[in-house]
């Protein structure tokens, strides 16, 4: 499962003023009276998972090029978090991180978000602001893939161990395992399947100033079950 504050601390804060999520002052510059708080909620997921703006700018006060902005600096948070995953993270921050690698696993993302399934309900107004239903169905591809993932660990792991990869230095060691695990996730790409539906209500609030926004916590909760890693 993604560690609970992997976006929140790493890409909330990076381009909040880009996507809007509030905890790190970005919020959104709508005003009481007449707020469409599910068009907001519609306008964050599909700003983040889709690459699609209309709404988002509709509801906030960014625009289209700070919108991509969030949207390319997810989609790389996204590609370390799963260099993490894969056990080469320190690799994907280096210096030394193949930039083909690197492009190859943010496009990944480009297009496994692209089949990202969610449908905003209708916001419920309430004394703290508006409730909004997100459904939710969950990408599977690491469940689905694990098996694969699974036995071309153990096999490059033997093959390390009977040092076919001695003479190679640390960089070019990582770059052939991570290019290996990503052939095999791509190769999902076309046959994954989705998890049970989750149904998550969003509290859409406004801050002292008056300005809406969600939580963090909300944020996270909706991006950990957009994408399942077991």
């Amino acid at each position: 499962m993604k560690i609970s504050m992997k976006k929140i601390a790493a890409a909330l804060c990076a381009v909040a003023a880009a996507i809007s999520l509030g905890g790190c002052g970005a919020l959104s510059s709508m005003l009481a009276g007449g707020f469409d708080a599910s068009g907001y909620v519609q306008g964050i997921l599909d700003s983040t998972y889709k690459g699609v703006y209309d709404k988002y700018m509709e509801t906030t006060d960014a625009t289209e090029e700070e919108a991509e902005e969030g949207f390319e600096a997810g989609l790389e948070v996204e590609a370390n978090y799963l260099a993490q995953y894969l056990s080469f993270g320190d690799y994907f921050a280096s210096d030394e991180m193949d930039p083909d690698l690197k492009q190859e696993m943010v496009d990944y993302y480009r297009e496994l978000y692209s089949h990202s399934q969610y449908e905003v309900g209708e916001a419920i107004k309430t004394d703290s602001g508006y409730n909004v239903e997100v459904k939710v169905q969950p990408i599977n591809i690491l469940n689905d893939a694990m098996d694969d993932l699974t036995a071309y660990l153990d096999d490059f792991t033997a093959r390390a161990d009977n040092g076919e990869f001695d003479a190679m230095t640390d960089a070019e060691f990582y770059k052939t395992y991570g290019e290996g695990a990503m052939e095999i996730l791509n190769s999902w790409m076309d046959r994954f399947t989705y998890g049970e539906e989750t149904a998550i209500v969003v509290l859409v609030y406004q801050d002292e100033d008056g300005l809406y926004t969600i939580s963090d916590n909300d944020f996270t909760n909706l991006d950990t079950n957009m994408v399942i890693y077991p």
